[in-house]
């Protein structure tokens, strides 16, 4: 993409590009933290309110399922009445579901404390995407969204390591007790750093069904949107069965599970970082589609042969994710371009539809049997499948929305 650096805005307060990468993805770190930081804690979770293994599965469910569901109603929400108060709003929610999940004294209460949390942080995982295009457009967007992407995958890895020390030196309360002391931080910094992106006399009065049928008439975006959910569910996908494979499958030691498992996290990280270094974005989709092939194809032909092989699961894997670092900031930019004043709800569709896809395809996984990489590899070369057609269907028609962005 070229044009100018900074998108021409009449909001003074717009901060710098630096500043507004730290207060975004503390805003993302909250709600992404949220979803691992307790997995240590669950054993004794599980003793203290005399729970089963399967039950405690409730306790992520139930933050996804809130995380994401409420997503569609912030993003509309903070197109008519800012960013800001929506942000202000949910975090504080966030600091209050966390400090009842501490104190918990039942099952039903942590959950009910869990829902909250997630009631809270979708404010931040849908204004996330929309904030970074209030302020920018073209390659800074895509260099700001790549950060964003790191920030997405790396502090749900840290999260369990912070967990499991605070769990062994005082208790799976005090992860609780972490989540609201960060959560207030974070909340913290958005009432005395972040200014409002969304001037007031920029905002829509339009009904929420309007707002969202007038985004989801753009061809590109709807494009934009398949590929995203396409890839993020096959990450979803391998993520679910990464830990049956290596570790019943092939017998691995636990250590070894753990190096496979992450193993394809910097490969993400790397993909994320070109693509916010490579200024044509026509290379980096092309690029990223070959690479999510690949590795796709890599997981795909041993298990055609139902065979199971470590180092054709490690490649694979590490293949598709620097394919989808590349292709998240570079599509996601692309489809929030054409809305600067619908990017709430872009970005609510965004968010939000890629989690549910990735529940879907997790829950596909989980129905499965689980004997060999064949499953994976066929989901994921269907996944590629449709980020191919979905970019051809973007590119065989226009919108006739002229501020309309186009990738390919």
């Amino acid at each position: 993409m070229s044009g100018p650096m900074m998108k021409s805005n009449p909001n003074q307060n717009n901060p710098g590009f630096s500043s507004l990468i730290f207060l975004i993805v503390m805003m993302v770190a909250c709600g992404q933290m949220a979803q691992t930081i307790f997995v240590p804690a669950l054993p004794a979770i599980a003793d203290s309110f005399t729970v089963t293994a399967g039950q405690l599965q409730a306790i992520m469910a139930c933050y996804l399922l809130s995380y994401g569901l409420l997503q569609f109603v912030y993003g509309p929400a903070s197109d008519r009445f800012g960013r800001k108060p929506l942000l202000i709003l949910g975090l504080s929610l966030f600091v209050i579901g966390a400090l009842l999940a501490s104190v918990a004294t039942s099952y039903s209460e942590l959950i009910t404390a869990t829902l909250l949390q997630g009631i809270g942080t979708a404010s931040a995982g849908a204004l996330c995407r929309s904030i970074p295009r209030d302020h920018y457009f073209g390659e800074p967007l895509v260099s700001l969204n790549s950060y964003i992407s790191m920030a997405v995958v790396f502090s749900p890895l840290l999260a369990p390591f912070a967990g499991s020390m605070m769990t062994h030196y005082f208790g799976w309360q005090s992860v609780y007790t972490l989540l609201a002391g960060f959560g207030a931080l974070v909340l913290l910094l958005v009432i005395f750093r972040l200014k409002e992106s969304l001037p007031a006399d920029k905002r829509k009065l339009e009904s929420i069904m309007d707002s969202y049928r007038f985004v989801l008439a753009h061809r590109k975006f709807k494009s934009y949107l398949l590929c995203l959910v396409a890839t993020f569910s096959g990450i979803a996908a391998f993520e679910a069965v990464a830990g049956v494979l290596y570790g019943q499958v092939l017998a691995l030691s636990p250590f070894w599970v753990s190096v496979y498992f992450v193993a394809p996290i910097p490969g993400y990280l790397a993909g994320a970082y070109y693509a916010a270094k490579l200024k044509d974005n026509n290379k980096s989709t092309y690029r990223s589609v070959a690479l999510l092939g690949s590795g796709a194809l890599f997981l795909l032909i041993p298990g055609l042969s139902d065979l199971v092989i470590g180092w054709s699961l490690l490649v694979g894997s590490v293949l598709f994710f620097t394919g989808a670092g590349i292709l998240f900031p570079v599509l996601t930019s692309a489809a929030l371009e054409p809305f600067p004043r619908h990017a709430g709800v872009a970005g609510a569709l965004l968010g939000g539809l890629q989690n549910f896809g990735a529940g879907v395809a997790a829950l596909i996984m989980s129905l499965v049997p689980m004997h060999g990489q064949l499953s994976i590899g066929g989901l994921c070369a269907l996944m590629v499948m449709l980020v191919i057609l979905a970019l051809n269907y973007a590119r065989s028609g226009t919108d006739l929305d002229k501020s309309d962005v186009a990738v390919l």
